[in-house]
């Protein structure tokens, strides 16, 4: 089984219950599958071939999920691609993935105009919702109406097919792509909506990106396997707008970063909503701290539901929506996922120890594309090396301790320092660089910079951000930059980056 045909099965069993909601449109399971297959036609009618790569660059909307599961319907390779990338990181992704064709809107085609001018990518560009005025865009409604309602399944979809590549900087800091099967997308799917128990009556907001591995199993794929119904929101605008939607659409599951759970809890207004439907909320992106766990329980009568997952093996460990949730833990390992804690020989270490998680499983990707050096160490000895420190206590619950590189994670999503350096180290006015993230009480951490300049050169704070503005999405440029007359290292030159925090602790 894989999406594609547990969607046409769902389809089958539920076809008049709804499947999507967005803002005043309401798509039931037939109406969606009969979408999915007009554009699936479409696509291939426009050239779209088994194999081919295609680029999606949209907020969370229903031309997403459609675009999603028609590309996958037609055995093309979906690239999800978050619409915040500057055109600098977009740019990168092109030219690795070398998509046929890219699907977005009209804000964002120019920069793909731009890129193809550039490059000189052959990649057809199609644009939602209005009708294109260059020559150089084509109409998503034209195309989608240029298929036929059904669809022919001529070709057994393999488990081992590559369907979809997302691009991380992950643990590297080197920007490439997350090869994920068949296999890996269902069994992520299947496995959360069973650890949910999600069922066709419940209601699930999708408010956070969808071109997240996470958000998409959590909160598009494992409603979808399970004949629920998904509201959708373009993004997250307001604390009232989410609140006023889990009341008016009865919301019974929620998805959402810790710095989202902490505005609706500081909205002063939260009382007037009535939220009672919600009867899971979830978070799988950064670590909660403990206050909000406590104050989430007591304004909503619920607990927060915390797992533990990477881009390259989707959710890996989850604490249970009813049952045992030990503070500071990512909770047990999910069905169809092997964990172990290694030391740095991969030896399994014993239970309470700090060590390595290493997973092996359905849902571990099947490598990175066009880097097979870098796939097989991450992969070594048939288990994916995460980099993070954790341990297992006696009741096989995971504690995440540290991440073993550098990794910021804010408001879940990741920032690598080397990325941000060496974006500043381009400003003619910098010497030496570092970048690293402090902890934040709104988003978790905060990407801060210190700068030595170069002899004579003037900057301020304001004027290197603006120079950032085009060549970083706007959450990875540094918010805090600190000028220093030189950045503290060992003798052998190593960088002392706990000096550089006691810097900010006591400034």
């Amino acid at each position: 089984m894989n999406l594609v045909l547990g969607l046409a099965e769902i389809g089958r069993l539920y076809p008049e219950r709804e499947a999507m909601v967005y803002n005043e449109k309401r798509f039931s399971y037939s109406q969606l599958i009969t979408q999915v297959n007009r554009l699936a036609n479409g696509l291939k009618k426009f050239g779209v071939q088994q194999g081919d790569r295609v680029l999606i660059i949209l907020d969370n909307c229903p031309e997403f999920v459609i675009s999603f599961f028609a590309v996958l319907q037609i055995k093309g390779i979906v690239i999800p691609v978050n619409p915040q990338y500057a055109i600098a990181e977009v740019e990168k992704i092109v030219k690795d993935a070398l998509p046929v064709v890219v699907i977005t809107d009209t804000s964002t085609a120019q920069t793909f105009i731009r890129i193809r001018e550039k490059i000189a990518l052959p990649a057809s560009i199609i644009v939602i919702r209005s009708e294109p005025t260059v020559p150089a865009l084509h109409s998503f409604t034209q195309i989608l109406n240029s298929g036929e309602t059904s669809f022919t399944f001529d070709q057994p979809y393999e488990q081992d097919e590559v369907i979809e590549l997302l691009y991380t900087h992950g643990i590297t800091g080197t920007l490439k792509g997350v090869m994920l099967t068949n296999q890996n997308l269902y069994s992520s799917a299947t496995a959360f909506a069973e650890l949910c128990r999600i069922t066709p009556q419940d209601r699930i907001l999708l408010v956070s990106r969808a071109y997240h591995v996470i958000v998409q199993a959590c909160a598009m794929n494992a409603p979808l396997m399970a004949g629920a119904t998904i509201v959708i929101h373009d993004i997250w605008t307001t604390p009232e707008a989410v609140l006023r939607t889990i009341e008016e659409e009865h919301i019974t599951f929620f998805f959402g970063t810790h710095p989202r759970y902490r505005m609706l809890l500081d909205y002063p207004e939260l009382q007037q909503f009535n939220t009672s439907s919600l009867r899971v909320a979830y978070t799988a992106a950064d670590p909660m701290p403990p206050e909000i766990f406590q104050t989430f329980e007591e304004k909503f009568g619920i607990q927060i539901t915390e797992g533990y997952g990477l881009m390259e093996t989707s959710l890996i460990c989850s604490n249970p929506v009813d049952g045992t949730q030990k503070a500071g833990s990512v909770g047990r390992i999910i069905p169809g996922v092997k964990v172990k804690i290694v030391d740095y020989e991969d030896r399994e270490v014993p239970t309470g120890q700090v060590g390595e998680i290493v997973v092996s499983g359905s849902s571990v990707m099947k490598g990175y594309y066009n880097r097979e050096e870098e796939t097989r160490w991450a992969m070594r000895n048939g288990w994916f090396h995460t980099e993070d420190l954790a341990y297992i206590d006696n009741e096989d619950y995971v504690y995440i301790v540290d991440r073993k590189k550098d990794l910021i994670i804010r408001g879940g999503l990741n920032v690598h320092p080397r990325e941000v350096e060496d974006v500043l180290y381009t400003h003619p006015g910098i010497f030496e660089v570092a970048v690293l993230g402090m902890p934040d009480p709104v988003w978790g951490e905060e990407v801060v910079a210190f700068v030595h300049l170069r002899e004579g050169a003037r900057i301020e704070t304001k004027e290197l951000q603006e120079y950032c503005k085009d060549k970083l999405a706007k959450y990875k440029i540094p918010r805090r930059i600190h000028f220093v007359n030189e950045l503290p290292k060992t003798s052998s030159g190593k960088l002392l980056k706990y000096e550089l925090k006691q810097i900010i602790e006591n400034t």
